[in-house]
This record gives C-alpha cells, structure tokens and sequence, in this order.
C-alpha cells in the first residue's frame, strides 16, 4: 500500500504540469547546497541572514502576484509602484507606532487593488492597460504627497527591520506566514478552486455562474495588499520612505512566479511554487554578489533564467496536450 501511494506521489510531481515548480523546488535544495560547498562565505550565518531579508518583500509580493497570474490576468505591474509608495506611507505613519503604521499601509494597498479589481473584475478591462495605468497614478499620487522629497520616518520600525525570533529574521517569519495563508486561501477555499477555475477557462466560468467578477476583485486586493506590505518592510529598513525603494518589484515578483512553475495562462501552480521561486533567485543573486559579478551580468542571469522557466514551462504545456 505504501509502495502504491509512494508511486502516486512520485508520478503527481513529475507530471507535467508540476515538472517545472519539482525542478525548482529540488533545484534550490542543490543549489543552496552546492553553494554551501564552493562559495566562500556563503554559508556563513551573516550571508544566510543577507538572504532572507533579500527574499522577504520579494517573496511576499510574489505570493501576492500568484494571485493574479493563477486568475489569467498575467500579471500586477502596479506592483512596483504600489511598494514605493508604501514606502512613503510607513514613514509618514510611524510615529503613531509599528502596527498602525503597518495597518495604514495594507490598508491604501488594499484600496488601490480594489480600483483595479473593479476596473479588470466588474468594467472588464484589460488587466495589463489597467495596472500600468494604475502604476503612474500611483507614482503620481505618491510624489504629489511628499512633494519628490525622501520621508524620514519618526519612530522604532527596529523589530520590522532587524528583528529576530529565536535567531531567525522577523521578516522572513511573516514571509513564511503569507505563503502558508495565502496558499490556505487558494488550496482549502472556495474563493481559491474559483479562481483556478477563472485561470483554467474564464468563459465557461462565467456560464457556470461563478462568481467572477467578486473573485478578481479579491485577487487584486490581496495582491495590492501584499505589495504594500513589502513597501513596509523596505520601509523599515532604510528607516525612510520615497519613490525609488521597491521600484524594481514588478520583475522581480514575476521572475519568482514564473521561475516557480505558476502557470502564465492562468489556473495551474501554487503559492507555495512562486514562494519557492524567490527563494531560489535569491540564492542566485547572492551567489553572483559572492563571486564579485556586476550588476549587469546579475540582471542578464536572472534575465535568462526566467525566459528557461517560461521554455520549460511551455514544454510541459505541449507535453500535456
């Protein structure tokens, strides 16, 4: 019996619509260990500290991002300037304290995925148009506010930004803990087999009578939400806020989505594989910092391996059919 359900396991990860995120998934494992082996200093408990405050807002966004591309609206690239404006938000906010400062920006990235939400989900927009467009009123609304100017924040973000519980960073704790609730939301809910079903075939999820519409508006929202969040945690580290910190989060929460095996069409993939996909970029980096490699030829590597996930991930679609 055991053997039989051993074999099932097996046959599941390696099908082809889990090829990719089992590659990744076992790629990371090598790789941190290779890495671990060759590269001076990688193992150090200062440099595996480097990555995880590397991989946090990244991989918070990208879990929020998963959202999105699971629905079949590819991707949020209000993304980036959501967090930049965080940013600016939590600075502003921080004198009333930590968690109201927190609060205040989930709360604003929640209401400009709303916008979103309702323009894709309910006035049927198209998501890219819409989300760039969102982009520049938020950048602008963001400059309006701190009139271009950087926000010094007035008050003790020290456990958002450096903190530990039990010798591991605060900031990869509340990463772990949105990729387990948000993959709860999509593995266990009825919002989450919803949105797969609006990923795998939008049409005939609207025949159905799914709830399509409501369901993209809470995609936006969760991952507007997550976007800010990340803008908080830049926010707190660099004890400041302005337009530049979180800028380049577009990209990067894509690469980890689709390094991660979520499908770019919609409805395949998990959380946990966009989780596992900034996980992985964030080894890469570092081990291209280790070997005193530019930044030019870091963004051609991490160039080149998001367009080898998107081959593969096309193979395993083509296998599949």
């Amino acid at each position: 019996m055991a053997a039989v359900e051993m074999k099932s396991v097996g046959a599941a990860l390696l099908s082809p619509e889990r090829i990719q995120s089992t590659a990744v998934w076992m790629g990371t494992v090598l790789l941190a260990a290779w890495a671990g082996v060759t590269v001076p200093g990688f193992a150090s408990s200062a440099n595996i500290s480097a990555i995880m405050y590397s991989t946090s807002a990244v991989g918070i966004a990208a879990v929020g991002m998963a959202f999105i591309t699971l629905s079949g609206n590819l991707f949020m690239l209000s993304m980036g300037a959501t967090a930049a404006v965080s940013t600016i938000v939590f600075a502003s906010c921080l004198h009333l304290g930590l968690l109201p400062s927190i609060a205040v920006v989930v709360l604003v990235g929640a209401l400009f995925g709303l916008a979103q939400g309702m323009a894709v989900g309910v006035f049927k927009t198209n998501p890219i148009i819409t989300t760039i467009a969102m982009a520049s009123i938020i950048t602008g609304a963001g400059s309006f506010y701190s009139g271009g100017l950087t926000v010094v924040g007035q008050g003790d973000a020290s456990w958002l930004a450096i903190g530990r519980m039990a010798g591991i960073p605060n900031q990869i704790v509340l990463f772990l803990l949105a990729a387990l609730v948000f993959s709860f939301i999509v593995e266990r809910t009825r919002f989450g087999r919803e949105l797969r079903l609006i990923g795998l075939n939008p049409k005939a999820a609207h025949f159905t009578g799914l709830r399509v519409g409501r369901a993209l508006v809470i995609a936006y929202v969760l991952a507007a939400a997550a976007a800010a969040f990340a803008g908080a945690l830049y926010g707190s580290q660099a004890a400041q806020g302005n337009l530049k910190l979180g800028a380049g989060l577009d990209f990067d929460a894509i690469a980890a989505v689709l390094v991660g095996g979520v499908a770019i069409k919609g409805g395949q993939g998990r959380i946990l594989d966009a989780a596992i996909g900034a996980v992985f970029l964030a080894i890469i980096t570092n081990i291209l910092l280790l070997k005193g490699l530019s930044l030019e030829i870091q963004l051609i590597v991490k160039g080149l391996v998001v367009i080898a996930s998107v081959i593969l991930g096309a193979l395993a679609l083509g296998a599949r059919k």
